[in-house]
């Protein structure tokens, strides 16, 4: 695992208006993660779903949703449907997985780490997973 060097630049991405800064520098991830988390600050469900490539799938501790019909139901009933936010505390890769672990405002039961996978293009999300890593 890596995690930011002391002397990063914070990640804009880490703040919502409703949760302080992100306490910890970051660096920013990936564009696909980078995205998901700015389609989550502005709570915009069509770009958060969008990301997902077809056969993405949302691993919400166990329970997963895959494709993006799905994947925007679990946000509309549990996510973004219940305005949830997030503050990005660290960033660290994981084998091929992108681990951002979060502080979480609104109805999503957080805190809790988000192990992203992107698809082998490098453009979409492949898997979202939910995890205390």
């Amino acid at each position: 695992m890596t995690t930011a060097p002391s002397n990063a630049t914070p990640s804009p991405i880490a703040a919502s208006p409703s949760a302080p800064a992100s306490p910890t520098p970051t660096p920013l991830p990936a564009a696909p993660v980078r995205a998901l988390l700015d389609a989550v600050r502005r709570g915009d469900a069509t770009a958060f779903t969008d990301l997902f490539g077809a056969t993405g799938t949302v691993d919400d501790w166990g329970r997963t949703f895959t494709g993006r019909a799905a994947i925007r139901g679990w946000s509309d009933r549990e996510f973004l449907g219940l305005d949830a936010r997030l503050t990005v505390r660290r960033i660290t890769a994981a084998g091929t997985a992108l681990v951002v672990d979060i502080a979480t405002t609104g109805g999503y039961n957080g805190p809790a780490a988000l192990a992203f996978t992107l698809t082998a293009d490098g453009r979409h999300l492949d898997r979202m997973r939910m995890t205390d890593e």
